[in-house]
């Protein structure tokens, strides 16, 4: 099989070209592709193809997509037969297509194998010439609809990339006349862009073709002035300074690529321009503990090498700590980057102030970069141009603090391999790092040791080791998030007569101790903390994590939650996915969700937003659920014994999956029974005493079967 979308999107199988379906059915091949072996939900693979306003049964639509996709890609395959080539992972899919016969495989492998031979520039200019050969136009050309999309975006920065290097290798190698024809294609393509410009007017000097040279920096110059109202910037104010004679037309103006390296020579007799090294990063963390594992990730990416430029994407729960991991890192690193660490707080979640825009982010980072007011472009994608040609030579830091969604970030990212950029956000941004190839490290809660040592520092090591005990009861209590065992600390500080265990004591109550834990503003307030996360939410979504403050057992099932909620199984996965994706929900198994106690205590602080009647239906429902579904099981296993119970009829919206044999069965209550068990209870405390002794019944066998006696 050979797939294209260095280009058209195309597919063959065995030499001949298949017919991939309507331009939708085209998208979703494409962007599987794009996604490079890693997984997309169904909710992802929606919002790219309908941009946020998906038709009704939009996912029964992307379901018959793949299925028309998996009957041509295996035409042998039976329709019992699990998919090699396009698989189902949890709520989404994977494409898996032969590795050599898909040419955005084959780009990356020859551009990658160009950045290890960078002490060879023959070698260099001939990776790169044949990755650059398998282009046939910009990426996914014939779907016009994607071109915005984040993956598009960053695999035509790839491009340009392995331009640069190409550029910057055929000069070194005294073949800039060959790559004349390539160059002044791409430059043709995109005439705003300055570093292609630059790329063809050092080409045709090198190639002895001032004239064309000279003609291509004033056409540059007047569209930039035309267009956008801009002089021309330092890559093309360089280029046209060694054409004058003024800088050594040796020298590469910009690192543009892989192999690329030096900068601007110094103006002839004179000192090279001062350039800004904005230092913005905050203060390091104070008494920062732990987190080793977290960090050396972060440091890994930075000597990862490649062409595009390293992302990592630090996300977590409220509390855990995302920023003060990524500025700590930054810190240590931040002699590695010497041009300079830029930093901006997005404001994603704040309760008070909006969003950052774009926009105005750039507007900061090009005022710290030394551009003067005059020179600041109104348009935003002129100023993310103009961003990202300032960057081209540089080696920097960006992180991106507090990132709302991918929509707010792409414009910040750079374009040049020698920065780095960090983003932290309570969501997981799935869309990003799929269509990026950004590393996603997702940030947990402090183990045990690292609890510990946190609140040693916070208070004093020997107040610590007086009382392990309740030191170890205090962090269970605050479910080891690091907000809430600092919020504790700094309480337990300015009164050091109190003992530790009167301070466990304190938290024991798991309802009241969101009201313990406030350390006196909205900042340290761990209900209005996770408030925030909650706000972005939208209404289903808001009400599900409401209703999940009732569900009494330590998990919940797809099938329960949507029980709970009164909606249909593929709403609920949605609703969960996007409480998983803001890390309100944790998925640690598939299909099952839980979040700590802390999290709990607030979902049970919203349900009581709720009028009493829907409470009590959604209660009456999920147990509906458990108790069905647990007396289909039992019949299942246990098929010879009389039925003594005849369980009422479940209200509407119930979602029951009665297992169809005795396996099956068992599964179901394995999986189950350490939420059925204090369902019973929670029947019987919410006045549902019938669900609570046939429920009590229908675990019986199971329970007999497993040995399980102190339970039954």
């Amino acid at each position: 099989m050979r797939i294209q979308v260095l280009g058209p999107v195309r597919a063959w199988r065995a030499g001949a070209e298949l017919s991939l379906g309507p331009p939708a059915q085209r998208a979703l091949f494409a962007l599987l592709v794009l996604a490079d072996g890693q997984a997309l939900s169904r909710t992802q693979l929606i919002d790219a193809l309908w941009a946020g306003e998906p038709p009704s049964g939009a996912a029964n639509v992307i379901q018959t997509y793949v299925k028309r996709l998996r009957r041509l890609l295996e035409p042998a395959r039976s329709a019992r037969a699990a998919s090699a080539l396009l698989a189902t992972v949890g709520s989404g899919y994977v494409l898996r297509p032969p590795g050599e016969g898909v040419d955005l495989v084959s780009f990356r492998r020859l551009v990658g194998a160009a950045a290890d031979a960078a002490a060879d520039q023959h070698r260099v200019a001939a990776l790169l010439g044949r990755a650059l050969a398998l282009w046939r136009g910009a990426p996914l050309a014939d779907l016009p609809a994607l071109a915005g999309h984040p993956a598009v975006v960053a695999l035509a920065r790839e491009r340009h990339a392995a331009l640069g290097g190409y550029a910057e290798a055929m000069i070194a190698t005294g073949a800039a006349a060959e790559a004349l024809p390539l160059l002044a294609r791409a430059a043709a393509d995109d005439p705003l862009d300055e570093a292609a410009q630059t790329r063809l007017i050092r080409a045709y000097h090198a190639a002895g073709q001032r004239d064309r040279a000279f003609a291509v920096y004033h056409e540059a110059r007047h569209r930039l002035a035309d267009e956008l109202g801009l002089d021309p910037g330092p890559e093309l104010a360089a280029a046209h300074g060694a054409l004058l004679g003024v800088l050594p037309s040796a020298e590469p103006v910009a690192a543009a690529g892989p192999v690329a390296s030096r900068r601007p020579a110094p103006a002839s007799g004179g000192a090279a321009p001062r350039r800004s090294v904005p230092a913005q990063l905050p203060a390091d963390v104070l008494g920062f503990v732990g987190r080793a594992a977290e960090l050396a990730e972060l440091s890994g990416l930075i000597t990862a090498g490649g062409t595009a430029v390293p992302i990592a994407v630090v996300s977590g729960t409220a509390g855990v700590g995302k920023t003060a991991l990524a500025v700590h890192w930054a810190h240590q690193v931040r002699d590695r980057f010497p041009d300079g660490q830029l930093y901006a707080n997005l404001r994603g979640f704040d309760p008070t102030e909006r969003p950052v825009a774009p926009a105005d982010a750039l507007a900061g980072f090009l005022e710290a970069l030394g551009e003067p007011g005059p020179r600041m472009p109104a348009d935003l994608d002129a100023r993310g141009a103009l961003f990202r040609s300032l960057l081209a030579d540089r080696r920097m830091l960006l992180v991106l603090d507090n990132v709302r969604d991918a929509e707010q970030v792409q414009p910040l990212l750079p374009s040049a391999p020698a920065c780095h950029v960090v983003i932290t956000s309570r969501s997981q941004l799935p869309g990003l790092i799929a269509m990026t190839g950004a590393y996603s490290l997702t940030l947990d809660l402090l183990s045990p040791e690292e609890s510990r040592a946190l609140l040693a520092e916070r208070l004093s090591p020997d107040r610590v080791r007086a009382a392990p005990a309740a030191v170890d009861e205090i962090a269970e209590h605050c479910a080891r998030l690091p907000l809430a065992l600092a919020i504790v600390a700094a309480r337990t500080a300015l009164r050091p007569s109190f003992a530790l265990d009167a301070v466990a004591a304190q938290l024991r109550t798991p309802r009241d101790r969101l009201d313990v834990l406030h350390g006196g503003d909205t900042g340290t307030d761990l209900r209005a903390v996770f408030s925030w996360s909650y706000r972005a939410l939208d209404d289903r979504a808001r009400r599900l994590f409401a209703l999940l403050g009732l569900h009494q057992g330590p998990d919940i099932s797809v099938p329960a939650a949507a029980s709970l909620a009164g909606v249909p199984r593929r709403a609920a996965e949605r609703d969960l996915a996007r409480l998983s994706s803001a890390h309100l929900l944790t998925e640690h198994a598939p299909g099952r969700y839980t979040f700590h106690d802390l999290l709990r205590a607030y979902a049970f602080d919203r349900s009581r937003t709720l009028p009493a009647a829907e409470r009590r239906d959604a209660v009456r429902r999920v147990l509906d659920h458990y108790l069905h579904t647990a007396y289909a099981a039992a019949v299942q296993l246990n098929p010879s014994t009389p039925v003594s119970l005849t369980p009422a009829e479940p209200l509407p919206a119930v979602v029951i999956d009665p297992p169809a044999d005795s396996d099956q069965a068992r599964d179901w209550l394995l999986a189950e029974h350490h939420v059925l068990l204090p369902a019973v209870e929670w029947a019987g405390d919410t006045g549902n005493v019938t669900h609570a002794w046939q429920l009590a019944w229908a675990l019986t066998v199971f329970l007999d079967r497993q040995g399980s006696w102190p339970e039954r």
